[in-house]
């Protein structure tokens, strides 16, 4: 259903049968944890040219990683998460149980 890479390859999965008997498989949502509760890696100051692909690649080495950041920071859509510049993000610690770089 996903990749290994995915950041969904641990994530639960389930399936329901439909009424005409058919199954849908589906990835159960995962909560992601409150910011304060995030292990801390390091702490970036965003500039004017910041995009969070770049600080992904800089921060793991790949650049399709920007979602741990995401997932540790309060903004709610990715564009928010590098505006305004000077603001702080914090780039988080990869799980290596799930959701880690590889």
């Amino acid at each position: 259903m996903t990749d290994r890479t995915s950041r969904y390859a641990n994530a639960p999965k389930a399936e329901l049968t439909a009424p005409d008997g058919s199954v849908v498989r589906y990835l159960v949502p995962t909560l992601l944890p409150h910011p304060d509760e995030v292990q801390v890696a390091q702490r970036h100051r965003i500039t004017d040219t910041d995009r969070l692909d770049t600080i992904a690649a800089r921060a793991y080495g790949q650049a399709t990683a920007w979602w741990l950041i995401a997932n540790a920071n309060t903004p709610a859509h990715p564009d928010q998460l590098t505006d305004p510049p000077g603001s702080l993000r914090v780039i988080p610690m990869p799980d290596p149980g799930g959701g880690a770089v590889r």
